[in-house]
């Protein structure tokens, strides 16, 4: 009687292996996605996990794991291991037809585009002699935009700047714009009266202009760094203060313009026209966001282009060398109003001859060594 109890056990035990071997995984399913598209390098996100069992089958054991880079540091340390990755793997006890929502926060430490592309499942028989994984897909990705820096110095002296290219205009040629024409008023002078349109409509019609010149900017971002020693801190400082100053300046409503010698993943340049839309906003954080230091650069002069009048151009490297603000001033000529920025170690300095003319500024920004 022992002997035939054992085997209608071990039967037994066979069979519901079997079974559960084929039915564990069916219609369960893991979601992962974060709650926002993109937030500011030292902001932080929240990773949302959801487990369903759509099936009656209860899973005892569910092992889930998932990693992503280690720039994205979770919260919840527990069971999370660190390497060239992070790794989170949670263990749950499911029942059928359950829904398990959770929320992980994770602290975004630095700029960079991160995906959790899959999420792996492990399950186990029934006395732990068998272990059963599968694998899924995920298309979890959040953008990390680069860092705000503090840039009050350098929108102070912009605006300076600014107003002195409006004063200059003043000086040389007519500081208003054509906008429009309309029917004329006792108010008007004679000489905004236009006679070709009063002719057409039978009524007197003057032009009217815009008395406030358009103010526009554009940014030149240098990422090159190629010498023996590397100096990360002062790129990441660079692509802050370009970051922050086209929000900055876009926000105010000023056209601008993004060129940078930072190769994107088709190894083009990062070049953008001039635009106070919103969008120009988020494209250009997004090609910052997703730019690696692997993915290399061009040649800084490369970036500037066909030169854009009557408007500030702003040119931030650490790479400056009187050969580099030499090709700088030889651009911008000596009209064109330009700030130049130069990221540097605490403590050190640069001095290029030149860089007291009139319409150059240059601006050096001390950054802690890392």
């Amino acid at each position: 009687m022992l002997i035939i109890l054992l085997l209608c056990i071990l039967l037994a035990r066979k069979a519901w292996n079997l079974y559960y071997r084929k039915k564990w995984d069916k219609n369960i399913t893991v979601t992962l996605y974060f709650d926002t598209q993109a937030v500011y390098a030292g902001e932080s996100a929240t990773l949302v996990e959801v487990i369903e069992n759509r099936k009656a089958l209860p899973v005892p054991i569910l092992e889930v794991g998932f990693h992503t880079r280690r720039e994205l540091v979770f919260k919840d340390t527990e069971n999370t291991n660190v390497s060239d990755y992070i790794y989170k793997r949670d263990i749950f006890s499911v029942l059928g037809w359950q829904k398990i929502t959770r929320q992980i926060r994770v602290h975004c430490t630095k700029r960079g585009y991160y995906k959790v592309q899959e999420a792996d499942l492990t399950s186990y028989a029934l006395l732990f002699d068998k272990r059963y994984s599968k694998n899924l897909e995920s298309d979890a990705g959040i953008y990390v935009y680069p860092a705000k820096a503090e840039i009050s110095d350098i929108m102070a002296l912009c605006e300076r700047m600014l107003g002195n290219l409006q004063c200059t205009k003043g000086l040389y040629e007519d500081p208003f714009a054509f906008r429009t024409i309309r029917e004329y008023t006792i108010q008007d002078p004679m000489k905004t009266i236009n006679w070709k349109a009063s002719a057409k409509t039978g009524k007197l019609m003057v032009n009217t202009f815009d008395s406030v010149l358009t103010q526009k900017a554009r940014i030149y971002l240098d990422v090159e760094d190629s010498g023996i020693l590397k100096y990360d801190n002062l790129i990441e400082e660079s692509i802050s203060v370009a970051a922050t100053l086209v929000r900055k300046l876009i926000k105010q409503g000023m056209d601008v313009g993004f060129a940078s010698n930072a190769k994107t993943e088709m190894g083009d340049l990062c070049i953008l026209p001039s635009s106070n839309q919103k969008t120009q906003l988020v494209k250009m954080e997004r090609m910052l966001a997703r730019y690696r230091t692997e993915d290399g650069w061009g040649r800084f002069e490369d970036c500037f282009g066909e030169l854009e009048e009557d408007m500030v151009h702003m040119f931030i490297s650490k790479n400056l060398t009187e050969e580099l603000f030499a090709k700088i001033a030889d651009y911008v000529g000596k009209e064109q109003m330009a700030i130049v920025i130069c990221p540097i170690i605490k403590g050190e300095t640069v001095a290029v001859a030149g860089s007291d003319r009139r319409n150059i500024r240059l601006m050096l920004r001390e950054v802690e060594r890392s």
